[in-house]
């Protein structure tokens, strides 16, 4: 399907106006020049377009645009170079820059490629250049001269001509200085004639200094001499200058072959590049408008949802209307209504929305927008109302129809603003319809505006044709520039006049002459619009009452979860002062111990029952803390409701447990921990989830046979731990081996002496021990839990571990 737009209906549409702004936001040259160079394209290639430019709008709002700083239009120097020309170094140094940028644009596409691939593929089509690159950034430094460190000829030229020029001058220095030649200088500087130093000689005194005259002041009073004793340092500097710019040139003339040689990767390059920056451009003027992407279908149609004017919201995003426009089994779209109503504005909307698809660009429309690909946009629009003034005559129109009829197929759109104007309204009318229902015939899809009554009950008689209308207030009396799909609409011609300043006696006459049954349909259409708009405004206010209630449900979400977080921080802050008491408990009783060593029998006893109090009142703490840390998962379990099979937390324990067996007269259960552990509990003890559990991962075992494989370290599952001499494993100082065998022999101890709860020192050092002991564990069998130590009990030098067999 071969995709035409006439440039006169490039202009009836503002596409000058549009192209302008686009060329507004590009970075480059090149890319200003791809605006001029866009064409229609098919469906495929619209989509990949239409995508890449989402993705740019994205890049660009996670505030990493690609980099454009660098790329300038390097073709006539690449056709140059081409040619066999020699580039100057400061082109030399623009080719470089190009390839850094181009480089830099390559890498930022590789590292974005998974977060935006349809613009990831841009990567695979930008040439590496590395060899040029690699070149010209040694050869050209910084301030854009040649690297004599790459050039080392080039590098005893210029120290040479460095010390002949330094010996001239020192030379002329010494002459400028001397007695002999005092009376004789118009001034005491050495300047240059013809590339050769020279002093500045009064004309009358020239005799007195050997050597060749180059000039003569215009005043003749001045002439420039070169003594004799400085032509052979002249000579030197002026042949080490040869030979500097001979060196240059064979080093500009070898870059330039190479620059040569990479032409064809520089150009791909440059193309491609400026095509990125198309699509910057792109997405900023869908960012600056609010567009986005639609869906391309494949079957001419439009389905529009919030339609903008791209010019109108660009000068005032906050009035512009954005209206919804659907046509598609409805092929004719007849757009009536009050003059100045916007009914032109809507026909450049759509014609503007049709031509962006057809050139890849996002359209001024919402995300969930339909458009599809028409052939070609046939269009004669021309209002004095219109953004762009164009006026229309009758003849003039009748023309551009006659050529839309022999080019419209159904795969046109087609665009007429006030169908037939400039004639007899009653000729104007039928001439019209016939107009319309001969373009209908060829498929096409088409859009105008009128006021004719003729063609407003179109829509009636076939359904191919769809009345809308764009709505006018009137109690403001003023356009709302909104328009209304489904009904037509009312001129309010005499109202109009009437705000204008028309006389009432002309108005009130104008309505007398009125035909009555055009005043009945008029008045007919008002009512149906105002029943419309009250139904819209009803709409509306539905709207604004979910929107409150979504409002409201996502605070009291937001509530929930702060008052979710608040009692965490509680519970936190709790186990944080019960710690803070555990450490004044320990003080204690280290004190107690101490003071035991030298107390008489009597003292001894009474010690030993004020550490009786401070553990229970330890123990009495635990309690409170457990069952605080586990009452929002757990509640009592009623004894009658206990049966075997039921899964229960063990309080005292905190670990669950199913039930084996029930004993009511004794008020206590039999429960199985694990594989092989049985515990009776009273029913005091026991605890029914809130919740019924999930089952158990399946993880693969790392135990050995008929060894109990421990729990994954949780928090949750081991309370604070008290240091005591009973209770701690130093390893601090042992071999790995050492340490393991040590520390599996005292937990053997503290099992047999009752102890639940291990501390195992092992210091951070190179971090060995600590990775052996925490590898060991999952293994060990008098291991039934552990964790990481915390603030207060050695942080992560130490591990507490839950013991049991």
């Amino acid at each position: 399907m071969e995709q035409t737009i006439p440039p006169r209906v490039l202009e009836l549409l503002e596409w000058p106006l549009v192209s302008e702004e686009l060329r507004k936001r590009c970075a480059t040259l090149p890319g200003a020049a791809e605006i001029a160079l866009l064409r229609p394209l098919d469906a495929p290639r619209a989509r990949a377009r239409l995508r890449k430019i989402t993705e740019m709008k994205e890049m660009m709002r996670q505030e990493e645009p690609l980099d454009f700083a660098g790329i300038t239009d390097i073709a006539p120097l690449v056709e140059m170079a081409g040619k066999g020309g020699v580039l100057s170094l400061e082109q030399l140094a623009e080719l470089r820059d190009f390839c850094r940028a181009s480089h830099s644009i390559r890498r930022a596409l590789g590292e974005r490629g998974e977060r935006f691939p349809a613009l990831g593929e841009e990567r695979h089509r930008l040439g590496d250049l590395a060899e040029l690159r690699g070149l010209l950034n040694e050869s050209i430094t910084g301030r854009g001269e040649l690297n004599p460190d790459r050039y080392p000829e080039l590098r005893r030229i210029a120290s040479e001509l460095f010390t002949a020029r330094e010996d001239l001058e020192r030379t002329l220095r010494g002459l400028i200085n001397s007695p002999r030649l005092e009376q004789a200088l118009q001034e005491k500087v050495f300047t240059s004639r013809n590339d050769r130093y020279v002093l500045l000689v009064k004309t009358a005194m020239k005799d007195r200094i050997r050597g060749t005259v180059h000039d003569v002041s215009a005043s003749g009073a001045t002439c420039y001499i070169e003594p004799e004793e400085i032509t052979p340092l002249n000579n030197r500097v002026r042949m080490l200058e040869g030979e500097l710019r001979g060196e240059t040139l064979r080093i500009l003339r070898a870059l330039s072959q190479k620059a040569a040689e990479s032409g064809p990767s520089l150009a791909a390059n440059l193309g491609v590049i400026a095509m990125l920056d198309f699509l910057s451009a792109a997405a900023r003027f869908s960012i600056d408008t609010g567009g986005s992407e639609p869906v391309v279908e494949d079957e001419p149609l439009i389905e529009l949802f919030r339609a903008r004017h791209p010019l109108l919201h660009l000068m005032s995003p906050s009035s512009t209307v954005a209206n919804d426009i659907s046509l598609g089994a409805r092929r004719c779209l007849i757009i009536s209504g009050a003059n100045t109503g916007g009914k032109t504005v809507v026909l450049k909307t759509i014609g503007l929305c049709a031509l962006f698809a057809m050139l890849g660009l996002h359209v001024t429309a919402g995300p969930d927008s339909r458009i599809g690909l028409f052939s070609r946009v046939l269009a004669d629009i021309g209002d004095d109302q219109s953004l762009s003034r164009s006026l229309s005559t009758f003849s003039g129109q009748i023309v551009a129809i006659d050529e839309m009829l022999g080019a419209a197929d159904d795969t046109s759109l087609v665009i007429i603003d006030e169908i037939i104007v400039g004639t007899d309204p009653a000729q104007g009318a039928a001439l019209a319809r016939a107009i319309l229902e001969s373009l209908i015939e060829t498929g096409a899809t088409i859009v105008v505006t009128t006021h004719y009554s003729m063609l407003k009950e179109l829509p009636a008689a076939d359904p191919r044709f769809i009345n809308a209308s764009v709505s006018f207030d009137m109690e403001t009396l003023r356009p709302t520039y909104r328009l209304i799909t489904g009904l037509p609409g009312v001129s309010y011609a005499l109202e109009i006049a009437e705000i204008y300043g028309l006389p009432p006696g002309t108005i009130s006459r104008a309505r007398s002459l009125l035909d009555d049954r055009e005043i009945s349909v008029e008045a007919l259409i008002e009512k149906v619009q105002r029943f419309e708009r009250e139904m819209s405004e009803e709409r509306e206010r539905l709207e604004e009452f979910s929107r409150r209630l979504e409002g409201e449900r996502d605070e009291i979400d937001g509530l929930t979860k702060a008052l979710e977080r608040r009692t965490q921080e509680i519970r936190e802050k709790e186990g944080i002062e019960f710690l803070e008491e555990l450490k004044e408990y320990r003080r204690l009783v280290t004190e107690r111990i101490t003071n035991l060593q030298r107390m008489g029998q009597r003292d001894a006893a009474k010690a030993h029952e004020q550490l009786r109090g401070i553990e229970a009142s330890i123990r009495s703490a635990l309690e409170k803390g457990r069952e605080k840390r586990y009452l929002h998962r757990y509640r009592p379990a009623e004894p009658e409701s206990i049966r075997p099979g039921d899964r229960l937390f063990i309080m005292s324990l905190e670990k669950e447990g199913t039930v084996e067996r029930v004993d009511t007269a004794a008020g206590e259960a039999a429960l199985l921990l694990g594989s092989s552990i049985r515990t009776t509990r009273g029913f005091g003890d026991l605890y029914r989830p809130l919740k019924a559990p999930a089952p158990p991962p399946r993880a693969k075992s790392r135990r050995r046979a008929g060894v109990r494989e421990p729990s994954a370290p949780a928090d949750g599952e081991i309370p604070p731990a008290l240091q005591t001499s009973y209770n701690t494993v130093d390893l601090r100082g042992m071999r790995v081996d050492e340490g393991i065998d040590a520390m599996e022999r005292d937990f053997d101890r503290m099992i047999r002496g009752g102890i639940d709860t291990a501390v195992v020192i092992h210091g951070h050092g190179t971090g060995a021990m600590k990775s052996a002991v925490r590898s060991h564990l999952p293994g060990c069998r008098y291991a039934a839990a552990f964790r990481p130590g915390k603030d207060g009990e050695g942080g992560d030098g130490v591990t507490i571990v839950r013991l049991g067999i």
